[in-house]
């Protein structure tokens, strides 16, 4: 029988810190990770699965405790985004239409699955060890190939 990953005093007060602003960084730094690397802890906690998991039950529970729903709150601003457009206030706009952005995942990097047998392993790894700029330069040098 499998069981669910318990998370650390650390982990739990991360995600509790999380909830508070969304913003990885400082949550890392209040929950008691270091200033220096708390931007790489964040992304670490960031992609762990319990975490994550853990993340979105307590987002779950706090709506329906309040009973708020995600249409709702997409409703909501985009309300507001209107009253903005009707005041002539185009900081206001975007600054609501950004809020949209994040509840609907427009600003998530894309992710792209890529199955490997064990040949390709090694190229693989090379690849997942690339950063953006890399891989982005990487596609840009193969497309000029192409004819």
């Amino acid at each position: 029988m499998l069981h669910a990953p318990t998370l650390s005093d650390r982990q739990v007060r991360f995600v509790a810190e999380y909830l508070v602003d969304a913003n990885g960084t400082q949550a890392a730094i209040r929950a008691g990770y270091g200033a220096a690397g708390a931007r790489v802890a964040a992304h670490r906690l960031l992609t762990n699965v319990a975490i994550c998991s853990a993340i979105e039950a307590r987002q779950r529970a706090d709506g329906e405790r309040l009973g708020v729903r995600r249409q709702d709150v997409l409703k909501g601003l985009l309300e507001a985004v209107y009253m903005a457009r009707d005041q002539a206030n185009p900081a206001a706009m975007v600054a609501g239409l950004r809020e949209i952005g994040k509840l609907m995942g427009l600003y998530a990097p894309e992710r792209v699955k890529v199955a490997a047998d064990a040949g390709q392993a090694a190229e693989l790894r090379r690849l997942e060890a690339m950063s953006d700029g890399e891989l982005a330069a990487l596609m840009t040098q193969d497309a000029a190939k192409i004819p």
